[in-house]
């Protein structure tokens, strides 16, 4: 699957905010597990409005979060 350039470029900065978040705050476990639902709670309001930027955004961010740190 393809990403939008834009989309890809939000979506790493996003990213990088989120990794900053949980290095700062010292998040572990559960903690970094809410974040991700969080996304995932997102994800669910843009595919059920069908927002495509946003759904497509929110899914790669997700899936990002998810192979990082394995949650």
């Amino acid at each position: 699957m393809m990403m939008n350039t834009y989309t890809k470029k939000e979506m790493m900065q996003d990213f990088r905010d989120i990794q900053n978040h949980i290095q700062n705050e010292n998040l572990q476990g559960a903690d970094i597990t809410e974040l991700i639902d969080d996304v995932h709670e997102h994800y669910e309001v843009a595919n059920r409005c069908n927002f495509k930027l946003s759904k497509g955004h929110y899914c790669d961010l997700l899936s990002r979060l998810v192979e990082t740190y394995g949650h």
